[in-house]
C-alpha cells in the first residue's frame, strides 16, 4: 500500500492546476469555463458553471489571505452585472443568466475574521479548505473540506418557498428525507417557527435560530447552532449524501439547543 503524505504546492500557479484537473470533486457537474477570466475589476482564478447553471466565481490561495473575501466580491460585482453577456460568450454550456452567481473560496485555512465577514456580506459566500496528498510514486490529489458558518436568521426580500429550495436537489431520492427531517425538527417542541430564504430553510425558537437545512445538487445539510446553557453559540452540521446516514446525534444537539433556550433566563 502506498503511503500518503501532505504536498505543499510551490505557488498558486501550481494549485491552480491541481483544482483544474480535479475540479469535478470539488463538486460534482461543476465546469470551468476559463481559467483567469479577465475583467476591468481584476482576474479571478476560475470562472464555472454548475449543474443548476449557475455561475461559480472560485478565488483560490495557497494560505490563509484576508484579501480573498474583497478581491472575490469586486469579481462578483463584474460578473453578476455582466452574466447575460457571459451566458451568450458560452451559449454551449446551458447558463442561466436569471441566476446571480455563486462565489466560492479555496485555502489552507482561514482566520476568524474571514469567517465572519462571509457572513456579513451579499452574495452567500461558500468556503472550502484544502489538503494535497501524493503518494511515494508522486502521484497526487487533493481533498476539499467545506467549511461551516453561521447562517443569518433574516430572510431576504424575496425569500424561495419550501418546494423552490428542495427542488435545487437534483437527487429526488433524497427530496423525502429532506421533508423528513423537516418535519420533524418542527416537532420537536411548540412553538418552533420555520422561515425560508433564497438557499436555504431555518428553524427558529423564540426568535433564536435551532437549526436550518441548506440543500445542495446530490445532498443537504443538517446545521445546526449548539447553544449552550450560558446562550453561547458555536456552529456545526452534518451532509446528508445518500439518506442512509444516522442523524440521531445531530438531533439531540438541535434537542439540546431547544432546551436550553426554553430554560435560559434571558430569553
Amino acid at each position: 500500500m502506498p503511503t500518503l503524505k501532505k504536498y505543499d504546492p510551490k505557488n498558486e500557479k501550481e494549485l491552480h492546476s491541481i483544482i483544474e484537473k480535479e475540479i469535478d470533486s470539488l463538486e460534482e457537474g461543476l465546469i470551468v469555463l476559463k481559467y483567469e477570466f479577465t475583467l476591468a475589476k481584476g482576474t479571478p482564478d476560475f470562472i464555472c458553471v454548475d449543474s443548476g447553471g449557475r455561475l461559480v466565481i472560485i478565488e483560490v490561495k495557497c494560505k490563509e489571505d484576508e484579501n480573498i473575501v474583497f478581491q472575490a466580491l469586486r469579481y462578483y460585482s463584474e460578473i453578476d452585472q455582466n452574466r447575460y453577456i457571459i451566458a451568450k460568450m458560452f451559449s454551449n454550456k446551458n447558463i442561466d443568466p436569471e441566476a446571480h452567481p455563486r462565489v466560492i473560496l479555496i485555502a489552507r485555512n482561514y482566520s476568524d475574521d474571514i469567517h465572519r465577514f462571509s457572513t456579513l456580506v451579499i452574495p452567500e459566500i461558500e468556503l472550502f479548505e484544502y489538503t494535497i496528498l501524493k503518494t511515494q510514486d508522486n502521484k497526487e490529489g487533493i481533498c476539499f473540506h467545506p467549511v461551516s458558518l453561521p447562517k443569518y436568521e433574516e430572510p431576504p426580500s424575496k425569500p424561495k418557498s419550501i418546494e423552490e429550495i428542495k427542488g435545487y436537489m437534483t437527487k429526488d431520492s433524497l427530496k423525502p428525507v429532506f421533508e423528513k427531517i423537516l418535519v420533524r425538527i418542527k416537532a420537536i417542541g411548540d412553538g418552533i417557527e420555520d422561515y425560508t430564504t433564497e438557499s436555504y430553510v431555518g428553524f427558529k425558537y423564540r426568535g433564536r435560530q435551532i437549526a436550518y437545512l441548506t440543500p445542495h445538487r446530490k445532498s443537504f445539510d443538517i446545521g445546526f447552532p449548539n447553544i449552550d446553557e450560558d446562550g453561547s453559540t458555536s456552529y456545526e452540521y452534518q451532509r446528508i449524501e445518500s439518506g442512509n446516514e444516522d442523524y440521531s446525534e445531530t438531533f439531540e444537539k438541535i434537542l439540546k439547543s431547544f432546551k436550553n433556550i426554553s430554560t435560559n433566563k434571558k430569553e
